[in-house]
């Protein structure tokens, strides 16, 4: 069956269901959270969310794939910060986040 709905409309949809297959994991929105509150280091980040810095990495790079996360190079260190855009303004996850939990991570 055709949809009636147009291209365009169809296409925002799936940039939407992407957008919630990367917030679909537990570490990444840990990692969102924290970079809501300061920019960090992927050390930083790996330490406050108990992972890998295998880990960490992998899921840095998706968040910098779907544009919600970027990246400045300090040498030697990389630093992480939430990206700008529209989809996070709006964004319940980063804006509902429990700041009373994240006060230890800010320590750090």
């Amino acid at each position: 069956m055709k949809p009636y709905l147009s291209e365009e409309i169809q296409q925002r949809a799936e940039h939407r269901a992407s957008l919630y297959r990367v917030l679909g994991n537990r570490q990444r929105v840990l990692i969102l959270w924290l970079l809501a509150e300061k920019e960090r280091t992927i050390n930083e980040i790996a330490l406050a969310i108990g992972a890998s810095m295998q880990t960490t990495l992998h899921h840095l790079r998706i968040l910098t794939f779907s544009n919600l996360a970027q990246s400045r190079r300090e040498k030697p260190t990389l630093t992480y910060y939430l990206a700008e855009n529209e989809l996070l303004k709006n964004c319940l996850v980063v804006a509902n986040r429990p700041k009373e939990i994240l006060t230890k991570a800010n320590q750090i």
